[in-house]
């Protein structure tokens, strides 16, 4: 982070009188955390901009591994001081996020407010730690400030509010949204913009973009278990409007978004120069994979997920 960023937090900390004078101090664990915890065993958990250590101590007393990063040292003192009278242990690390070399990958990587008080100019450099420091199966979990309506301003001293589509864009291609959610704050000081939305975003990894390749062959053998041979001059045999869907995080998530029907033949083309593959042949392996001939396994109406090899489509990760 800049001087000025650093000179304020440590203001703020030098200020507060216990953890919990700390603007953003918060009791409850991060929305969504808990979800997290119950769907994935413990781990090893990296929360990001540990402030206080309430995420931290929350994870560890539920078996984590947990590494707690701040560039305050103050915020460290809290997260091990809270640790230890809670009678578990934390590792801490301090360190500014954009500087840092990840040691190793963690299954769960926590974001409680750090992104949005951070400067745009360093928003690439976090991005990149960020996916350095999550696992190939990891869990990504950010809390960051949204507007609660269209075109708001940021207030005089931050946090950033930022839209959902910004968000999603900004970590794709290789992270994808699982679940979005959004808590409103309607009655905050005039130096922070007023109210606000608090949204919870927990992304996984694009397997369809770290993994082209594997995707491909899910395909191949989803073709192969019906018995169907893909034609070298088949064409695509699909209409833009179910290619798109196709393409989209509904169903492969090769797109964070559903395209434009016109715009999905140029997706796939791109998606074949990313896998490696000649894009003719891949036109050909979609279409007789969800055109409708011969086994319409991919429909645009009803798939038949039952009859599908495809692990990595969301219709079927969840089921």
């Amino acid at each position: 982070m800049s001087t000025h960023e650093l000179r304020t937090f440590l203001a703020t900390y030098d200020w507060a009188q216990t953890w919990q004078d700390l603007p953003w101090a918060h009791t409850e664990p991060t929305l969504l955390l808990a979800e997290i915890c119950r769907q994935r065993p413990a781990g090893r958990a990296l929360d990001l901009g540990c402030g206080a250590g309430t995420d931290s101590v929350y994870l560890a007393g539920r078996g984590w591994d947990v590494t707690a990063l701040d560039f305050v040292p103050k915020a460290l003192e809290y997260t091990r001081a809270r640790a230890a009278a809670a009678g578990m242990s934390v590792t801490t690390i301090a360190a500014d996020i954009t500087t840092w070399e990840p040691p190793g990958t963690w299954e769960l990587v926590l974001d409680h407010g750090l992104l949005h008080n951070l400067d745009p100019v360093r928003h690439t450099a976090y991005r990149t730690r960020v996916l350095q420091a999550l696992g190939a199966a990891g869990d990504f979990l950010l809390l960051h400030w949204h507007p609660r309506f269209p075109g708001q301003p940021n207030g005089r001293l931050g946090p950033r509010r930022v839209e959902r589509a910004e968000i999603e864009a900004f970590f794709a291609p290789e992270l994808q949204l699982r679940y979005f959610a959004l808590e409103e704050f309607e009655d905050l000081p005039d130096a922070v913009g007023g109210g606000m939305s608090q949204a919870c975003y927990w992304f996984t990894r694009n397997r369809a973009h770290a993994e082209p390749q594997e995707l491909l062959a899910q395909i191949g053998r989803t073709l192969q278990r019906h018995g169907v041979s893909v034609p070298a001059d088949a064409g695509t045999g699909l209409a833009p409007a179910h290619l798109a869907r196709l393409l989209g995080p509904g169903r492969l998530g090769i797109s964070h978004r559903a395209p434009e029907p016109a715009a999905a033949a140029a997706m796939l083309e791109a998606f074949a120069g990313h896998a490696g593959a000649d894009p003719q042949r891949l036109a050909c392996l979609f279409a007789a994979f969800a055109s409708g001939t011969p086994v319409s396994v991919c429909d645009a109406g009803a798939p038949k997920c039952s009859a599908c090899e495809v692990r990595f489509c969301k219709r079927q990760r969840y089921r």
